[in-house]
């Protein structure tokens, strides 16, 4: 065991926070640009953005129950999260940096459907934040003991994430 983790000090609880607060962050940027980007940029009607939008559930529905069935029984990588935690984070760190390049996509590959690749991006999107979520916030009950010190560890995740997810809409 590590010293801080020993010392359960506030410094390791922000440590801890990081994670939750990147997928946090993917999913808050998600929910503010998507839809202007598609308004806006792509001129794509209310309908049609319904349909990029329909990725999100169809992710939870899918991602979540296969992911949970193995996250718990895969140990790999000197962990059982972090493979989740790196996959699922390097996949949405891309999505992000696909979401306002979706035209560029759609003419690198020779597709003539916006629609298409906004949904491949918003799927790929929502199933690496799926992937990574829970993950990200069981490391605090892997980490701490239960009780005060846990309620602790989720506190401080929470403020730290929703900190940033505050400014992931401002931006």
């Amino acid at each position: 065991m590590l010293d801080i983790q020993k010392r359960l000090t506030n410094s390791f609880y922000v440590l801890l926070s990081l994670p939750a607060t990147a997928m946090g962050f993917a999913l808050c940027v998600q929910i503010a640009a998507l839809s202007w980007i598609l308004n806006t940029k792509y001129g794509l009607n209310i309908e049609e953005i319904g349909f990029v939008w329909m990725a999100g559930p169809l992710a939870g529905i899918l991602g979540q129950p296969i992911v949970g069935l193995i996250s718990d029984k895969v140990w790999f990588w000197k962990g059982r999260r972090r493979p989740f935690i790196l996959i699922g984070g390097t996949i949405a760190a891309l999505m992000i940096l696909a979401l306002p390049n979706i035209d560029v996509i759609n003419d690198a590959m020779g597709l003539d459907s916006i629609v298409g690749v906004a949904l491949t991006v918003a799927l790929s999107l929502d199933l690496a934040i799926n992937i990574s979520f829970n993950p990200t916030r069981s490391i605090i009950a892997d980490v701490t003991p239960q009780g005060d010190l846990r309620t602790r560890g989720y506190t401080w995740m929470q403020t730290i994430s929703g900190f940033f997810g505050v400014l992931a809409y401002l931006s």
